[in-house]
């Protein structure tokens, strides 16, 4: 089994503005695409055939991607020129993937699991599919899993809509992690040219048919849904990774960035290629800088994702924010969210100097692609 499928056309809409200009697939997790993740993560179990599913901005994923050579693996694509839903998609890649079983990824999760291990307990198993799963205190927003504890087979795909909890409690539950090992059967179950979706019309079929079961997962999940979602799994991720390394850095610096002694690196950060940092800056905890980053001297950043080349001047306060590539931010500016509430800037956005924007007792403040702020909000 070396294949895999990884649905990356969706809009992203709940990410907007930064989605405007990024396709949701190359959205940055600590510095690297979320499918590119994605994609490192499969080749630890074998992994060399990996199908793109894209429609969303398709030509930007496939410039970035190519035929996969960069990463060692072969890439093909299928491009949808209507919405197919997530199993008609697949079907779309049926030529690619009917010789054998293959993983099926949503591309909007961050995960770091044991591949081999969930490879083994589909075969075990013995069905067309195997859906993993993840237990969260708070199911409402997921798809839940109605499971045989001890047999692991699964019952029922419930969609968030459908799951109603015994008095309006609250009840930690498996849900569907986006992540699946099917049979080529499954293509059976999928009427072909039409809008079909794997969790609502295919799954509930195989699950009658007492071919589905699931396999619970442990170690970093979370899905990239929403901007709050995106910055907490970049910081959990980091920290996943630097945990990893077992000590040897508190980190994660390149080796090219140009950082002036007099600034404070307070970890956990991670800081990409030829990244400039000025005097007397403090930086983190919690902060991913992309490559060819300018940050000017007296600058504050904490609990933030800047993305590449952007532009941040003298005497900046950065808190609780996502800013884009491309982006100018001016001298004495202070951005500052505040619990949920970011502050969210899309790509090529210039804040003009001395503008406030602070989210206190707002929603999340945000600017579309190439918006000038000229404006405090407080």
């Amino acid at each position: 089994m070396t294949k895999a499928i990884i649905l990356s056309g969706g809009w992203g809409t709940r990410l907007r503005p930064l989605t405007c200009t990024i396709p949701k697939s190359l959205i940055p997790i600590v510095n690297k695409p979320v499918i590119e993740r994605q994609i490192l993560l499969l080749k630890t179990v074998g992994v060399k055939e990996i199908v793109l599913a894209v429609s969303v901005m398709s030509e930007v994923v496939e410039k970035y991607f190519g035929d996969g050579r960069r990463l060692n693996v072969k890439i093909h694509y299928t491009d949808e020129k209507y919405p197919m839903g997530t199993a008609g998609a697949i079907r779309l890649a049926e030529d690619y993937l009917k010789d054998d079983n293959f993983f099926m990824l949503n591309g909007d999760v961050i995960m770091d699991f044991d591949f081999s291990d969930f490879l083994l307990s589909h075969q075990k198993y013995g069905g067309i599919g195997t859906i993993a799963s993840r237990i969260v205190e708070d199911p409402s927003r997921y798809g839940v899993l109605i499971v045989d504890k001890k047999t692991n087979q699964l019952y029922k795909f419930l969609e968030k809509e459908e799951y109603s909890p015994p008095e309006g409690k609250i009840i930690p539950m498996p849900i569907n992690a986006g992540v699946y090992l099917l049979e080529p059967t499954i293509f059976s179950y999928i009427q072909p040219k039409k809008k079909v979706s794997i969790e609502r019309e295919v799954f509930p079929r195989v699950a009658n048919d007492n071919q589905l079961f699931h396999y619970p997962i442990t170690g970093i999940w979370k899905d990239v849904g929403k901007p709050l979602d995106l910055l907490e799994a970049n910081i959990e991720l980091m920290n996943h990774i630097i945990k990893n390394l077992k000590g040897k850095v508190k980190n994660l610096i390149d080796d090219s960035v140009d950082i002036d002694p007099t600034t404070n690196i307070r970890s956990p950060c991670t800081i990409g290629k030829d990244v400039v940092i000025r005097k007397n800056c403090s930086i983190g905890p919690n902060v991913i800088i992309g490559d060819d980053v300018y940050v000017d001297k007296n600058t504050k950043i904490n609990n933030s994702l800047i993305y590449n080349e952007a532009y941040i001047s003298e005497n900046a306060s950065i808190t609780n924010a996502i800013i884009s590539d491309n982006c100018l931010i001016g001298k004495n500016v202070q951005l500052t969210g505040e619990d949920e509430n970011l502050i969210i800037l899309a790509s090529f956005v210039k804040v003009d100097k001395d503008v406030k924007l602070i989210s206190k007792n707002h929603q999340s403040i945000s600017y579309c692609h190439h918006e000038i702020v000229k404006e405090s909000i407080e």
